[in-house]
């Protein structure tokens, strides 16, 4: 009641009108009826027929009402429905959108994976490059420092060569002065003389052997030197190589581990995208299978209209078979909606679906018999 006030109150408010008319007219009536005589055993008269017009009228204008307030409810509906359609192309739309953009960013990134894959190749090529001519310009270096050792050996030997020659000169000339000195002295110092010249000459050679045994030994120092050099070289060189090798090895290892680990990741994306499609072919393949069944179950009500729809929720069980149906809209009246309910009933049990993860016990659609 308080419903069709809300929504037709004119109507409501004539009806109640109305009714108040009436009431007041069959008090009237029966207060200002004359009595009259009436023979005992004679039935009651029928009522009058103005009453009658009056309760007639009453009807009419509720049916009218009821009438009135369906086809508002019918309008309301279509325009739900519009609104519903409307919202629901352009929630495609937008999904569509969505993976269009989706796709575009993966083909971006998967170019921009290729570039920095190009670039990390170009980059390892160069540092190859660099290392070599790195360790061609230390071997360099090395031999450049080996030959200058040497040549500084040769110049001190040189060198010592030469004092040695000076040194003897000057004992040559310091003696031959020595000797003109004691050939103008006396015969007696002749003989001391001599002598003293016989100890000069045995220190000389003393001396000079002590020299040369001098120089014998700092050349083998020299030599040892210069081959305890050659070998920490030889040494920091092979270090220095096996270090760069190492690097080399791990910096390969991880970029390689990083591009595994990427390729892997890429792979899964594909494979759950790819997932994705089969579930969406197969659930598209699963409604259009039990909209047929159902639609090959379904027997034509009387009055049925083309373009009638009902949207229903059913629950199965794991084996298809229904066991329940509820109707949330239909378009048709209670005949057509019986009507779709008992071909969802006649064809249980319902398809299986071809992937078994996507089954769902409670399955919501939308009937079309058309």
């Amino acid at each position: 009641m308080w419903r069709m006030l809300k929504r037709m109150p004119a109507a409501v408010t004539l009806a109640v009108l109305l009714h108040v008319v009436l009431v007041l007219a069959i008090v009237f009536s029966e207060l200002w009826q004359p009595e009259s005589v009436k023979p005992s055993g004679e039935a009651a008269s029928e009522p009058t027929p103005s009453i009658e017009a009056e309760s007639v009228s009453s009807e009419a204008i509720e049916q009218q009402a009821e009438r009135l307030r369906e086809e508002r409810e019918s309008r309301e509906r279509e325009r739900t429905e519009a609104e519903q359609a409307a919202e629901e192309a352009a929630a495609a739309r937008r999904a569509e959108e969505a993976r269009a953009k989706q796709l575009q960013e993966l083909r971006e990134q998967r170019e921009r994976e290729a570039e920095a894959e190009q670039k990390r190749l170009e980059e390892l090529a160069r540092a190859r490059e660099q290392a070599e001519a790195e360790r061609e310009a230390a071997r360099k270096e090395a031999q450049a420092e080996r030959q200058a050792a040497e040549e500084a050996a040769k110049r001190r030997e040189a060198e010592e060569r030469a004092r040695a020659e000076a040194e003897a000169a000057r004992e040559a000339a310091r003696q031959e002065a020595e000797a003109a000195r004691k050939e103008a002295q006396e015969a007696a110092r002749q003989a001391a003389e001599e002598k003293a010249r016989r100890e000069a000459e045995e220190q000389a050679r003393k001396e000079a052997a002590e020299k040369a045994r001098r120089e014998a030994e700092e050349k083998a120092r020299q030599a040892a030197e210069e081959k305890a050099r050659r070998e920490a070289e030889e040494k920091a060189r092979q270090e220095a190589e096996a270090k760069a090798r190492r690097e080399a090895e791990e910096k390969a290892a991880r970029e390689r581990a990083e591009r595994e680990a990427r390729e892997q990741a890429l792979r899964d994306q594909l494979a759950a995208e790819q997932q994705a499609r089969a579930e969406s072919d197969a659930l598209s393949k699963w409604a259009a299978a039990i909209q047929s069944k159902v639609r090959d179950n379904w027997q034509r009500p009387r009055g049925a209209q083309v373009g009638w729809t009902c949207t229903v929720t059913v629950r199965q069980d794991g084996d298809g078979r229904v066991r329940s149906v509820n109707v949330e809209r239909c378009d048709g009246d209670r005949l057509f909606e019986r009507s779709v309910v008992q071909a969802i009933e006649a064809a249980s049990p319902l398809p299986k679906p071809e992937i078994d993860s996507i089954f769902q016990e409670e399955l919501r659609f939308n009937f079309k018999p058309e």
